[in-house]
């Protein structure tokens, strides 16, 4: 059987379209009135105060266990918390749905204490339990999902953080069991000096499994119309919200034809309500068009700013706040395709892109060209890395001497979206496209909408030459960036080294810290050599807010909660 995009994302995200029960779309401030056939709403804090923020792209899922999705991740972790939390000054761990976790001195083992008094959105209590079940749920989504839909979907966080799921011979995840009322153990087979910083990261939130069930339910039929309205139920300072009516009244202009996400203020949150809400998620797809609607008035804030809206913004007087690089562009090469999977073509079109000139042109400031795909930061940078320099005369001989001779070589890229390591994809796009055709390159231009399944046709596409995607780093290590797209499972580019595999599977397992970053120069040497994939530019990324906020919450790790969002209303800053 054919398994169709809307089959597999749309089965596999959580529907954010709830039923409509008469409530008009209104945005920022204005009224909602309610009709006599309205579903009675919760009463909502007095003092919160509406916001509208614009997205590039729908969440492709609401299940954050199930996508590497930055829009689907946004969202959720507005609703959806982990047990460890992100210290927002230097991204280390701290606690959150645990309030301390200890770990043993041979690392096999991960306590967690829970936090008192939790309860999620649909009334179930936290306890060790409901822990243990998501941990196992997560451990068992080939299960789950089966492997077709498995197939089509990136390597996703579990498989990544503990080498696989539960059966498979490199898993290290055994069980986690359950120590009394409010005490959680995950038991290794093998330590992961990273788990931590891991598992503050969206796809580890959890969920009540009360909330589970008509989503799994869906799962098991590939209907897309008969799929259920399953909202995944958190503990966070946001529940899902009703949205309103899909006409598109009272949206920003170019705002996506869908109903906006709306998320709700948790009147009784532990840590005190959120003074703003609720929060709309307006999708307006364009970066022009989210600057005018910011000048308009109709979006109080909006993601991501491109070097074409800085200007226009810094001259109203907008806020501007960039984030840390710590996200990587890169250029997939499919090692499997006839024409690419000869050493000598990838070298050529490695030396014909002009990285410097792409980062100054379409990125802001501070931007700069990627040698290695992790960032500066984490310091395992190799200096003596085997690199490429821009040098077309180097890209024709090496054309001429692997004997291409014109085949056209397809070239998928994003568009109608903004993603944190590429915030204006066409652009971006068209210069590569020119530099290499400049060397003898024949590029056949596929370009495919996000929200249409790009993830999934990269992996599916099995005739494509060329892809352009990144990682957005989640976590503070360099597992993070390199062992989803080059691990023992990774497919993405049609690639394996069982050196590389060997490598990153040592580091996840060694303490010392300088044997550790010796590993991973090994692992970006030998993927400079083999050259699946060549890394282009290292991008800030920046969001732009109004006159109506007085501070929005940015983290090099997106962990940017909407409760911590300062209105020029409010008196006193927030958590």
């Amino acid at each position: 059987m054919e398994i169709s995009r809307r089959t597999v994302i749309t089965s596999l995200a959580v529907a954010f379209v709830l039923p409509m029960t008469g409530c008009a779309a209104q945005v920022r401030s204005e009224s909602v009135s309610e009709t006599s056939g309205s579903a009675p709403r919760e009463p909502e804090t007095p003092a919160t105060i509406p916001v509208t923020i614009g997205v590039p792209a729908r969440p492709l899922s609401l299940d954050p266990a199930l996508t590497v999705d930055a829009e689907s991740h946004r969202s959720t972790r507005q609703v959806l918390e982990t047990l460890l939390g992100v210290d927002p000054d230097t991204g280390a761990p701290i606690p959150q749905l645990a309030s301390q976790w200890r770990a043993t001195d041979d690392g096999l083992r991960y306590t967690f204490s829970l936090a008192p008094d939790v309860v999620f959105h649909d009334g179930t209590p936290l306890t060790a339990e409901v822990v243990a079940a998501n941990f196992e749920r997560w451990s068992r989504l080939p299960e789950l999902l089966g492997q077709d839909r498995m197939d089509l979907l990136p390597r996703l966080a579990f498989a990544s953080v503990f080498g696989g799921y539960r059966g498979d011979e490199q898993c290290r995840y055994v069980e986690c069991q359950t120590v009394g009322e409010r005490t959680v153990s995950l038991v290794l087979s093998e330590p992961i000096v990273f788990l931590a910083a891991a598992l503050t990261s969206p796809p580890f939130a959890l969920s009540s499994p009360g909330s589970w069930d008509a989503f799994d339910q869906a799962l098991e039929d590939t209907s897309p119309e008969s799929l259920p309205a399953a909202l995944p139920a958190g503990t966070g300072p946001f529940r899902w919200g009703v949205p309103p009516d899909s006409d598109g009244e009272g949206q920003p202009d170019g705002a996506d034809e869908a109903a906006p996400l709306v998320l709700d203020v948790v009147p009784d949150y532990r840590h005190g309500p959120s003074p703003v809400g609720p929060v709309h998620l307006a999708v307006v797809s364009g970066a022009r068009q989210r600057l005018r609607e910011l000048r308009r008035g109709r979006l109080d804030a909006f993601d991501y700013v491109t070097p074409a809206t800085l200007r226009p913004l810094v001259q109203g007087g907008a806020q501007v706040l960039q984030r840390d690089p710590f996200s990587v562009l890169y250029l997939g090469m499919n090692v499997q395709h006839p024409v690419l999977g000869q050493l000598y073509v990838r070298q050529a079109a490695a030396h014909a892109i002009d990285r410097r000139a792409l980062a100054e042109q379409h990125f802001l400031a501070g931007s700069g060209p990627a040698d290695e795909f992790v960032p500066l930061s984490l310091g395992v940078t190799n200096p003596e890395l085997t690199t490429y320099n821009y040098d077309r005369e180097r890209a024709r001989n090496l054309l001429e001497l692997a004997g291409y001779r014109g085949e056209p070589l397809p070239f998928l890229y994003p568009v109608q979206t903004s993603r944190p390591y590429l915030p204006s994809p066409e652009p971006v796009y068209a210069q590569i496209a020119e530099d290499l055709a400049r060397v003898g390159f024949v590029l056949e231009p596929v370009p495919v909408a996000w929200e249409d399944g790009y993830l999934e046709r990269i992996p599916a596409d099995t005739d494509r030459a060329f892809h352009l995607l990144g990682r957005t780093g989640e976590y503070r290590d360099p597992h993070h960036f390199l062992e989803p797209l080059f691990g023992a499972h990774a497919s993405e580019f049609g690639y394996s080294n069982s050196l590389v595999v060997e490598n990153l599977g040592r580091a996840a397992t060694t303490s010392n810290r300088e044997t550790r970053n010796t590993l991973y120069r090994r692992v970006a040497e030998s993927v400079a050599l083999d050259l699946p994939a060549l890394p282009l530019v290292s991008p800030i990324s920046a969001v732009a807010s109004g006159h109506d906020l007085v501070s929005y919450p940015t983290s090099p790790v997106l962990d940017e909660r909407f409760d911590r969002i300062v209105p020029v209303d409010q008196t006193t800053p927030g958590r």
